[in-house]
């Protein structure tokens, strides 16, 4: 039986877990001091509406949305706000691992076909999830690399055997590589994963790091 992996990322869990206690009508952010000033941790859609983002300096943010409503951030809170969806979401699979500090990992091999399939594992998943306010997108694959870039990239399905093209349209940084080898390589022309899972590993491995080559697996020469 193929192994498949089960990915889950909550890209606003810490406002969405903050919201669901207090509700906030306007655009909502949490903040965190770094260094001299604070800055944005987490924004509500309604806040990233009015182009705010993650990492902008509050003062920043305030010039540009006026009414923007804060709370600081409490990184325990968000901490054990993962830990207990992670205890939910034993429900599709015996072992769920966190996935960095916004994420789950999921082996559910053998386990789809209780949901009436993977599409259907996966909308129960999302329906459960809406209902108590959490923002999530998932993604199922073979390794926990594809599963875990696929879900930061939109989330879906990919086939047995379909890494390549399900992968290759997705940016290098789904890779996740450190910061400056993704810029690096976007300046020679190397901007998607379809543009080095078919170049020699040799080459790669000593011009970018054996880091790159590792994360690309199997299918790089």
């Amino acid at each position: 039986m193929a192994r498949r992996l089960l990915s889950i990322w909550f890209p606003r869990l810490a406002s969405d877990t903050s919201l669901r206690k207090r509700p906030v009508e306007g655009p909502f952010a949490l903040t965190l001091r770094s260094g001299n000033s604070d800055h944005l941790h987490c924004v509500s859609p309604l806040a990233q509406a009015h182009g705010l983002a993650r990492g902008m300096a509050l003062a920043d943010a305030r010039a540009i949305c006026p009414d923007l409503a804060t709370r600081p951030a409490d990184l325990a809170r968000e901490a054990a706000a993962l830990s207990g969806v992670r205890r939910w979401a034993g429900r599709y699979a015996p072992l769920v691992a966190r996935d960095g500090v916004d994420g789950l990992i999921a082996d559910i091999t053998g386990v789809p076909h209780l949901f009436g399939g993977e599409a259907a594992l996966r909308a129960d998943l999302h329906d459960r999830l809406d209902r108590v306010g959490l923002a999530a997108q998932s993604a199922i694959a073979g390794t926990r690399g594809a599963a875990h870039a696929l879900a930061r990239h939109g989330g879906g399905l990919l086939p047995e055997g379909a890494l390549a093209e399900g992968l290759g349209p997705l940016p290098v940084s789904a890779l996740r590589i450190d910061h400056e080898t993704a810029a690096t390589l976007s300046r020679v022309g190397l901007s998607r994963i379809a543009d080095l899972v078919h170049l020699p590993r040799a080459p790669l491995a000593k011009r970018f790091g054996p880091a790159l080559v590792m994360r690309l697996g199997p299918g790089a020469r």
